[in-house]
């Protein structure tokens, strides 16, 4: 019995010296972060990006459907338009203040609760260097591959709204996939967001395809240009008219 005790505790001691030395070669969550800027760039580049625009195409692959992808961030608005054959045009925006949606299939919405907090931060064109101010805490929490490559996984604690998990690709120190909960009109919907085709756009590591999963789905943006400091008109960010019309008349007192 002696012996089996004195086996025990060696197990132990081991298992446990194995799990301090895994600890200490984990690197932290803010650490991955800062590789991440310093790799992709650097903050003083970051800095310079007042704005973007992307535009190129996006595919539904499983239903063979195709269309064209535009986006425009600038601060903390953004504006994405996606328009398919035989199916029309789909909108949302963040003017920093109202998030919406407009589309043929489902008219116009007004954002709240969740849904906004998720638009408002995916609007947030300095969120990687800014990261502290949307989220409270990065917490490396293991290892997984993404698309066969290690990585390091960071859950990524927002101050409003759920949490993230971010994955930074082990030798390239790059994000390259960004998993999260969104709520919707159907309920809570988890989705994954893989980043590949990285090239240089004033000084930035920039990702050209974006692979969005979400419910057994895939759509895949590939943008064929992307630009920094352009000049975005400047109604680009404003409520579209069908939109303004359903706040005006959410306003009005219901019928007696």
């Amino acid at each position: 019995m002696g012996t089996r005790r004195i086996s025990a505790c060696f197990a132990i001691a081991a298992a446990c010296s194995v799990a301090v030395l895994i600890a200490a070669d984990t690197p932290s969550g803010e650490s991955l972060l800062q590789r991440y800027i310093d790799r992709s760039g650097g903050a003083a580049a970051y800095a310079k990006a007042r704005n973007m625009a992307m535009g190129g195409t996006v595919e539904m692959p499983a239903q063979n459907i195709s269309g064209t992808v535009t986006i425009f961030e600038e601060g903390e608005k953004s504006y994405t338009t996606m328009e398919f054959a035989g199916i029309g045009k789909i909108e949302e925006g963040y003017d920093g203040a109202t998030a919406w949606q407009n589309s043929v299939l489902q008219g116009p919405r007004v954002l709240e609760g969740e849904e906004k907090i998720s638009a408002k931060r995916a609007a947030t064109l300095s969120m990687i260097t800014s990261w502290r101010d949307v989220y409270s805490e990065a917490r490396t929490v293991g290892a997984d591959d993404v698309d066969g490559k290690p990585a390091w996984k960071v859950e990524m604690t927002a101050k409003e709204g759920k949490p993230e998990t971010f994955y930074f690709d082990r030798d390239s120190g790059l994000l390259v996939r960004i998993a999260a909960v969104f709520a919707t009109p159907l309920g809570d919907i988890s989705t994954e967001s893989t980043m590949s085709d990285f090239r240089s756009i004033d000084g930035i590591l920039t990702p050209f395809t974006m692979t969005e999963k979400a419910v057994n789905q895939n759509v895949v943006m590939k943008f064929k240009n992307i630009a920094y400091n352009v000049t975005i008109p400047k109604d680009r960010f404003e409520i579209p008219d069908a939109v303004k019309a359903l706040m005006e008349k959410k306003k009005q007192p219901p019928a007696k």
